[in-house]
Formats: structure tokens, sequence, C-alpha cells
């Protein structure tokens, strides 16, 4: 229980990225070691840690930590973290997993279970709402779990269909564990808490920033083999969500729309790059039919854990293998090109280096095939 204590600290710890606090976890062999590391010692720990974050972690008030851990305890909230052996491997092993992960309702076996995302745009058109009913439908009779963000729109919708079709459906949060967004989604939330499960990276009580529901996507498509994509313009949050899913190994499915339909036109281009048409759901679970047989088996509630479990044998992805070879600087603009498609100003921004260091770093990293330039100054992180 002690060691738990610390990493609902590291959990309410705002300002900091989910992949520093990932990898200082990974580094210095837990939480404990960073409630207790100076500043200093922080900083030589994790060459990606920025100032700002490091002050952030000088904050040792277990206040919000204890709140939290008592509000999950009241209400059964399960905390598991990266160091559990109960953590999802298909998780774990993204590039930036979360160091703790709440669940409110039951988590199927992820790792022995065929869970798929359907995500889609909120300005879904009647096409969108249509396919996203018939794909969370025939998903769910097919035995899948669908996974999805509550948004409104076709993700709201995918789930709705796959819970009336007697089927189970994970909820992926990009607000804390226990706030309802948007508010109108109240029912949806808490039928899914009830025959699924609702998870989130932010602890009970957390505030909630714009930038928490594109940084929640890396986990939806974390917990799935596949993605099927319903609607997306070219320039949208669906869109860097199958990017995240390319990014992880996973399948990626769209569904064809018409030519000229600019809802559908960054489904069309997914199709046009390898991704597999999804006309219904016979056609996805086709490619996951040796596994369908583990579908039903019954989820299992998440105990709040007393104490952590470490396996012996636990294998992370290593960044830090992968770039090594580079300079500080170009590690620095890579670690802060958090979503495709970014434009150079907020990479600066992001970095927090100079426009000078920023742009030559740029250009290294696209003549070693680290980064790709797209129109008007916008970059692409290709690791």
């Amino acid at each position: 229980m002690a060691r738990l204590r610390y990493w609902m600290w590291l959990s309410c710890v705002t300002g900091v990225r989910p992949l520093i606090k990932y990898r200082l976890a990974r580094t210095m062999g837990g939480p404990e070691r960073i409630f207790f590391a100076k500043r200093e010692e922080l900083l030589a720990a994790e060459p990606l840690l920025q100032t700002a974050e490091a002050e952030k972690l000088e904050d040792k008030s277990m206040e919000r930590a204890d709140k939290a851990l008592r509000f999950c305890e009241e209400r059964g909230i399960g905390v598991l973290t990266v160091q559990d052996a109960v953590y999802p491997e298909r998780l774990r092993h993204i590039p930036d997993p979360p160091a703790v992960l709440y669940v409110w309702g039951k988590l199927p076996a992820v790792d022995e279970t065929v869970m798929l995302a359907v995500v889609g745009t909120r300005k879904a058109t009647p096409y969108g709402i249509k396919m996203a009913d018939k794909l969370g439908r025939e998903l769910a009779q097919g035995g899948a779990v669908v996974v999805s963000g509550l948004a409104e729109g076709c993700d709201s919708t995918a789930m709705e269909a796959a819970l009336r079709a007697g089927g189970s459906a994970v909820g992926v949060l990009g607000t804390a564990i226990d706030q309802v967004y948007p508010a109108k989604n109240r029912r949806l939330f808490e039928e899914t808490r009830a025959r699924g499960a609702l998870v989130s990276e932010y602890p009970p009580g957390a505030r909630t920033f714009p930038a928490d529901f594109k940084t929640r996507n890396r986990i939806i498509t974390g917990l799935s083999l596949g993605v099927v994509v319903v609607e997306a313009p070219l320039h949208s949050g669906t869109r860097s969500t199958a990017d995240h899913a390319l990014e992880q190994g996973r399948d990626v499915f769209a569904v064809p729309g018409n030519a000229d339909a600019a809802a559908s036109a960054g489904c069309n281009e997914l199709i046009a790059q390898g991704a597999a048409p999804a006309v219904n759901g016979e056609t996805i679970l086709r490619a996951y039919s040796g596994r369908t047989d583990l579908l039903r088996q019954e989820p299992a509630e998440i105990p709040i854990k007393k104490e952590i479990d470490k396996p012996k044998d636990i294998v992370y992805i290593d960044l830090t293998e992968k770039l090594e070879s580079l300079p500080p600087v170009q590690r620095q603009v890579l670690t802060a090109m958090t979503r495709p498609d970014m434009h150079a100003d907020e990479i600066i921004e992001a970095s927090g280096l100079t426009a000078q260091e920023t742009l030559a770093a740029l250009t290294m990293l696209q003549v070693t095939g680290y980064v790709a330039q797209g129109t008007g100054k916008r970059y692409t992180r290709k690791l």
C-alpha cells in the first residue's frame, strides 16, 4: 500500500507529460525514487525532462494522492500501475503507456480478447451515424469488445449499439475517471461502467485540459487489436487516432465514403494508403477469426492493489535505445512532437528551444529519417 501512494502521487502531478512519468519510473526503478529525488537528479536521470516539469515534481504533498486513493476505495475503482503483473501487456508495449491506469467497472482480459476501437468525428453525418451504429452492433454480436472515447457522434453511437446488442464496451476517458464528459452522455457513462469498464490515466478530481483528449487516443489504440475509422476529415483527432494505431502496429480499417464528402476524406485517404475497407462487422472480424472463441469470457473486477506485483521478466519498449545516437537537442525536438502534422511554431513552443535550434534539429531529423515534412511547415514524427 505504501508504494501505491507514491504511484498515486506521481499520477496526481499535473504539468508532466505521460511519457516522462513512464520513463522516469522505469529509469529510476519506481515512483519512490522520483518522489525523494532532487531536481538535479531528475534532470540527470531523464534527458527529455524539461525544467518546468522537474519543478512540478518538486511538489511532495500527498494530499491529492490520499484523497484520490480514498475516493477509489469508496467507489470500487481499480488502480493498475505499469509495474503490476495484471497490467495489460498489449498496453504496456506502446511507446508511452500510462504509468497509472484507473479502471471503473470490469475490464476484460485485454491480452486474450479481440478488442476493437471504433472512432469517428464528433460532427458525424447521418451516414456516419448509420455506419457507426451498424458496426458497433455487428462487432458486438460477433464477440468483439468495442473500445471508444465516449465522444459525441460516431464514438458514442458505436458504444451504444454494442451495449444494445448485448455486448461489452470499454470507454477511454480524456478526463478524470470520475468526470462525465460530455455531460449529455451520463447515461452511456453509467451503462458502460455497469456492463463494461471506464478507464482513464487521470485520477479522481483531476483538472481536464483540451490536449488530454488527444493524449488519451494512444490508450484507445493501445488496448485494441485494430481501429475502425468510421468518418474523419483529413485533419482531425480521429486521424490522429489512426496514426497512433499505425505507430503501435495495430490494424487499421476505414469506412469508405463518397469521393467528394469532406467528412470521409480522411477515411478515403487511409484506404488509399493501405487501410482495409470496413463495410460490415463480418469483414472486420474475419481478420481475427482464430481468436473469437476467447471473446465471451467473464470479465474480472480490478481491485485496488495493496502491494505492487512486479513481474520479473517485464519487457519495456526502450525509446532510449532507439534515440541514444541522436544529439540531445534532436531528442528534445522529437519528444515535443506529440501528434502528426505539427506546425514548426508549435514544435518550437513545445520543445522549449529557440527557433534556430528547433529548425536545425528538424532538418537533421528529416535527413536521418526520423521526421517527415508536409506542407506549410508541418512535420510528422516517423518513430
